[in-house]
């Protein structure tokens, strides 16, 4: 869509089957719409079959704006304030150490960190929503979270259900004659199922005094002991946090690995800034990330390079808003021109590649910079806006920054090898061309292989002990220790 958004500017409109909708091509028009008329641009289009039947219209992602909605968004942001989101600071570097011990150790294939990167992302998550670390990549619940997370990722797709992209099947027709009812149904059995597993168990810690501090802890001993909310819309509150969470931050980052193995001098850039930093006796600290302003600007810009897909940052609107000389009536599809606000070339030269550079200023948060009074201060748009912006918008952010920041202070990360029939092996090359990612929501790449080289044996034997001190002494939230069990050494 560049070349419409550059022959009909900040707006156009399109008819896609039963709905109109109006594409947005500049920051000022994403702010004035997404965020400023948020009141009547903040809700989802109806999906009777994808969130009514799959998701028992309890999920928040897919959620109508409305008082069901406003209640579940004011828990999120109590539980995810800046405060709450500090705390869990040792658990994310507790994890980051991890996944450097698993990097040096077990990626002889040169794709293992793939499943590497999904574990700590995961990690994280369930550890801060529900105080449940993920030990390995064959954990059960990080493959049943990841089927779920496929199957809502399948259900926002066009095509996928017939009901939700021609509104008149699902009102004209009986139920039991829904083409899609029985695929909806088999689905949500399963991921109601997961969920529920996963909120009882946490709900069964707490009452038996076990439970580690979590966000989840939280909302058991306070909106669910106070009925505010019922198993159900826990169970998916919880649940969504996760789901969301894990799979942008693992596809970030498989993203930046990427790039950053086809940008060996954005690699020594950050290395230099690590080493006059940091220095070789130690790994990052989050307490480090204001003092690197060019790991920081590797995060942004790999935000800004692979946005989520146009078609998955969408609005509707509940009621009639204007911008400038536009009038868009209610019932109308917003889409946001990702791609196009990133990589629009009156912004940024050479927009398709990759320039840390770019954002060496920008020193706030993305965050802060969605908040901004000038829309053109906004460092990317991957995080949405207005009412609906990702509520763990913080808690992502730092997980980037310190894993980014871990991983170029321990390796360099290079292209795979091959072997030849002689045996001797060849450096291969990287694609980043468009044909090396998926399209889903998250457009992340397609499985690939890279090395992580240990920059020095200093280095090695920093990652090695600091992650055997990691594991035998734990780490403490909120004064609480939180033991770690021992694993095998190879698997960490």
């Amino acid at each position: 869509m560049k070349e419409w958004a550059l022959e009909h500017g900040e707006l156009f409109r399109l008819r896609i089957g039963w709905y109109d909708w109006v594409v947005i091509n500049s920051p000022e028009a994403f702010k004035e719409l997404m965020d400023k008329q948020s009141l009547s641009t903040s809700s989802k289009i109806p999906a009777p079959i994808g969130h009514g039947i799959v998701t028992k219209g309890l999920r928040i992602f897919t959620m109508s704006y409305g008082p069901q909605w406003r209640a579940q968004r004011s828990i999120m942001h109590r539980l995810l304030a800046p405060k709450p989101t500090l705390e869990f600071v040792p658990s994310q570097e507790f994890e980051v150490k991890h996944l450097l011990y698993q990097l040096a150790l077990d990626n002889d294939d040169q794709a293992s960190f793939f499943d590497h990167i999904r574990r700590m992302s995961l990690s994280v998550v369930a550890t801060t929503t529900y105080g449940r670390r993920i030990e390995s990549p064959d954990d059960a619940y990080m493959r049943a979270a990841g089927e779920a997370s496929a199957m809502l990722g399948r259900i926002t797709r066009p095509g996928v259900f017939p009901e939700d992209d021609l509104p008149p099947l699902a009102r004209l027709l009986p139920g039991f004659l829904h083409p899609s009812r029985t695929k909806a149904l088999e689905y949500a059995d399963v991921i109601l199922r997961g969920k529920m597993a996963a909120w009882t168990k946490l709900k069964n810690e707490v009452e038996a005094g076990t439970a580690a501090p979590s966000f989840g802890r939280d909302l058991v001993e306070n909106d669910y002991a106070a009925g505010r909310i019922a198993d159900e819309d826990a169970a998916w509150l919880t649940g969504g946090l996760v789901d969301a969470g894990a799979e942008i931050t693992s596809v970030v980052l498989h993203n930046l690995i990427l790039f950053l193995a086809a940008t060996p001098d954005a690699q020594a850039k950050a290395h230099e800034e690590l080493d006059r930093v940091v220095g070789s006796e130690r790994a990052p600290r989050v307490a480090d990330m204001p003092d690197l302003p060019y790991v920081r600007a590797c995060v942004k810009e790999i935000l800004r390079l692979c946005p989520v897909p146009t078609w998955a940052l969408k609005h509707y609107t509940d009621a009639e808003v204007t911008y400038k000389n536009h009038r868009i009536p209610r019932g109308t599809v917003l889409l946001a021109n990702t791609s196009f606000l990133h990589w629009d070339p009156s912004r940024y030269d050479e927009p398709h590649e990759y320039r840390p550079e770019r954002f060496l200023h920008h020193d706030k948060s993305s965050a802060e910079y969605a908040v901004a009074a000038d829309a053109r201060e906004r460092d990317h748009f991957t995080f949405g806006g207005g009412r609906r912006i990702c509520p763990a918008i913080r808690m992502a952010e730092t997980t980037l920054r310190i894993t980014v920041a871990s991983m170029l202070w321990a390796f360099t990360i290079r292209p795979p090898t091959d072997k030849g029939p002689d045996g001797s092996e060849t450096e291969g090359a990287v694609d980043t061309s468009p044909d090396a990612f998926m399209p889903t929501a998250f457009a992340g790449p397609k499985p690939f292989r890279v090395r992580f080289v240990p920059r020095t044996s200093g280095h090695l034997d920093k990652v090695r002990e600091q992650w055997e001190s990691a594991r035998a002494g734990g780490y403490e939230l909120r004064g609480q220790k939180v033991q770690v069990a021992r694993q095998d050494t190879r698997q960490g």
